[in-house]
């Protein structure tokens, strides 16, 4: 958020701003503050530039006509005003709130105060859809080999050709599936590690060294590069308050994050899924794959208490043995789950995407028409796109894979069929 401190003295703003730096750096990072000092004078070429505008008591009588102006070009403003403890009353509530003021303080209150309202006017922007928060998406499976890895990263692809802002987060710590398919490694697993042994402070600066882009919109969050901190991570209870903050801060960072789970279901992994806006269950279409769903969801439906959050991704590896309404059938007489989670399509058997690891490209990009069509059915009910949104053009931009493994471009540029290349 866009704050803007005005008063008629550098110490007056000074004063105002003193009490923001008082603010925990984590709240700073978590409510996206820039602020930003100007005379009274001046002020209005400012103006435009904010979301919230905080009136130092140094401006007296005409903080309120200040106010009225500011508000006359920009409705949408939030303004919180100072006042000195001797003019701190009812007339200055009432001539403030008159004028449109949301908030009045006297200059003896505490830099809480300021926070808690802060962080009130930070909850409203994000119902009215002001502020960057990312859909979170925890993708998981109940067996191995159902093609959850597949469709995380697809679904990351999706979102970039959509050009949203996204993270993939591998937290299969054990295979790293998601990294090896993407080919990605480096350095940056190190801060992870780092944060599970508390050698340095997760924060927003932090989390961008520990990122590693595949493309201008899609990063990586690889697990720690040590399997001892990987285990703490999702096996300890610390990991909890780790995987926690690590998803505030990226949270407004980003527009999607998904989350490649593996499977494992431990207190960090728990606490994701709590939070998720969408725990997506990969299930393939054989009778061991649902069997072993049934037992699945009884712990997943503890997590996330509810099915209100969980959808069925049916992966049609084997040939659509089962179709989707077998599968519900069997199972909702015992879960009660309801229409909901049943909602997404299928993915259709496509042998040539499934050799996408490795290849520096994903199911959604190695696939064919009715694959892609699909993948973005799948994002749109996901909400991670708009339906109806039209694509970035990728053929103009450049794939996101040419970024992931040397030679990629060219490959692309010879061997690759129109069939090949998502459509726009």
């Amino acid at each position: 958020m866009r704050v803007l401190i005005v008063d008629k003295s550098a110490e007056g703003q000074a004063l105002v701003a003193r009490r923001i730096e008082a603010f925990n750096q984590s709240d700073v990072e978590m409510l996206d503050l820039r602020v930003k000092l100007v005379l009274d004078k001046d002020y209005q070429a400012q103006i435009h530039d904010a979301d919230i505008l905080i009136l130092g008591s140094g401006l007296g009588d005409i903080a309120a006509q200040i106010a009225r102006s500011a508000l006359n070009q920009m409705p949408w403003l939030h303004i919180v005003m100072y006042c000195t403890e001797d003019a701190y009353s009812g007339g200055a509530f009432r001539l403030a709130h008159s004028a449109g003021v949301r908030k009045v303080l006297p200059d003896d209150s505490s830099p809480l105060d300021l926070l808690q309202e802060l962080v009130a006017i930070y909850a409203e922007f994000r119902r009215e859809g002001r502020v960057r928060e990312a859909k979170i998406v925890v993708v998981t499976h109940a067996k191995g080999g159902t093609g959850a890895t597949s469709l995380c990263a697809a679904l990351a692809e999706v979102c970039s050709v959509y050009r949203k802002r996204t993270l993939l987060w591998d937290l299969d710590v054990e295979t790293r599936d998601l990294c090896r398919s993407l080919t990605v490694n480096g350095a940056e697993a190190k801060v992870v590690s780092s944060w599970v042994n508390g050698t340095r402070e997760i924060s927003r600066d932090s989390i961008c060294d520990a990122l590693i882009p595949v493309s201008q919109d899609v990063s990586v969050l690889m697990p720690p590069d040590s399997m001892a901190e990987a285990m703490d991570l999702v096996c300890h209870t610390d990991g909890m308050n780790i995987c926690q903050r690590v998803l505030e801060l990226a949270r407004v960072m980003h527009d999607t994050i998904l989350i490649d789970t593996g499977g494992r279901i431990g207190p960090a992994t728990g606490g994701l899924m709590r939070a998720a806006d969408e725990v997506v269950i990969v299930i393939d279409d054989t009778v061991l794959g649902l069997t072993a769903l049934d037992l699945f969801l009884s712990y997943v439906k503890a997590l996330v208490v509810g099915s209100e959050r969980i959808s069925f991704i049916v992966n049609g590896y084997s040939g659509s043995l089962l179709a989707v309404p077998q599968i519900e059938a069997e199972l909702e007489p015992v879960h009660h789950l309801g229409s909901r989670p049943w909602r997404l399509p299928p993915v259709p058997v496509d042998p040539k995407a499934s050799l996408w690891p490795g290849s520096g490209r994903t199911l959604y990009s190695m696939g064919q028409k009715a694959t892609r069509a699909t993948l973005e059915e799948i994002a749109a009910e996901l909400n991670l796109i708009e339906r109806g949104e039209q694509p970035e053009d990728a053929r103009n931009k450049g794939h996101w894979w040419e970024r992931l493994l040397p030679g990629a471009k060219e490959e692309s540029e010879e061997g690759v069929t129109t069939d090949s290349v998502p459509e726009g």
